[in-house]
């Protein structure tokens, strides 16, 4: 995969780039952690334990059953997602009129999608297939407030990736910055914004923030939204881009890759091959003994 999408073989067992080092994650680090984090529901939990309530979007529904989601009736604007993946994302604006078979089609499209399988990411593999619904982060006019992408390297933050939102075909453009807001003329997937990004005004919160929720870990991506008086967290991210990107400069994937000390990883990667042990599993129901561990509910609707 990672030959295909960059163009070249990766060193595996002495990774430098920032992209061979989430190689090797995907196949060594088996951390439990990055199975909450990659459960779109229960990342709720974990930076709720870190930072308390207010800090996300209001749940509003989690279930696995299109049929039981309540399209007509939820607070809008919304969006739904699912939980066990990236890019299952359909917002609902105020004034959208839904087609709702079609939605609940591609409803059952997502549920039937391990992401972990499909993109070799462990975190994913065996967690829950559910769907979410959460209230729209952005404001009144129905438009998305700024994301705010913190690269975190052993719980401090390094780098920062901005992405604007703009014209009528919802272009997604990106700047890159260090902590002090100078500007990295870094490109990755999506083309540089060619205007100025104004240093958030928020940024120093921000950023302590992300480490709060990044301290302990060596590499954690937390995404915010940016509403300018006020943010939230978005994701917990410890697969940034599958590692699957191009770098313009390419000395770009050196840089971060310099940020992010691998601990042990000659150790680590033997004993994962040693054992075949590829494998994270979702943590166990609190309370719950694992043999007694109820099925998971078709629905349930959580308020804030």
């Amino acid at each position: 995969m990672y030959r295909d999408h960059c163009g070249r073989e990766p060193s595996i067992l002495s990774p430098r780039r920032f992209t061979e080092k989430l190689q090797w994650r995907k196949l060594f680090d088996l951390d439990p952690h990055f199975a909450v984090f990659c459960d779109k529901y229960e990342s709720h939990r974990y930076v709720a334990e870190r930072l308390g309530p207010g800090m996300q979007a209001e749940v509003y529904f989690v279930g696995d059953d299109p049929e039981a989601v309540p399209l007509e009736s939820l607070p809008r604007p919304f969006v739904l997602k699912s939980t066990h993946a990236c890019e299952h994302v359909a917002v609902v604006k105020s004034g959208d009129v839904i087609d709702g078979l079609a939605l609940r089609a591609k409803m059952r499209d997502w549920l039937a999608v391990n992401h972990g399988s499909k993109m070799m990411e462990p975190g994913y593999e065996n967690v829950r297939r559910r769907l979410i619904v959460e209230s729209f982060l952005g404001d009144p006019d129905g438009e998305p407030f700024q994301e705010r992408k913190i690269f975190c390297f052993d719980g401090k933050a390094r780098f920062i990736e901005s992405v604007a939102v703009s014209g009528p075909q919802r272009l997604r453009q990106t700047q890159f910055h260090d902590v002090d807001w100078t500007r990295l003329y870094w490109k990755t997937l999506r083309e540089p914004f060619p205007g100025v990004m104004l240093r958030p005004s928020r940024l120093d919160d921000m950023i302590a923030t992300a480490e709060r929720l990044a301290a302990g870990f060596d590499f954690l991506r937390i995404d915010l939204y940016d509403g300018g008086d006020r943010f939230w967290v978005g994701e917990v991210t410890p697969y940034s881009w599958s590692g699957l990107v191009n770098f313009t400069p390419d000395e770009a994937d050196y840089v971060l890759g310099a940020a992010w000390h691998l601990r042990a990883k000659l150790f680590r990667a033997a004993l994962a091959i040693l054992f075949r042990r590829r494998r994270i599993l979702p943590p166990k129901p609190a309370g719950v003994p694992a043999a007694a561990a109820p099925a998971a509910a078709s629905t349930a609707v959580v308020a804030n």
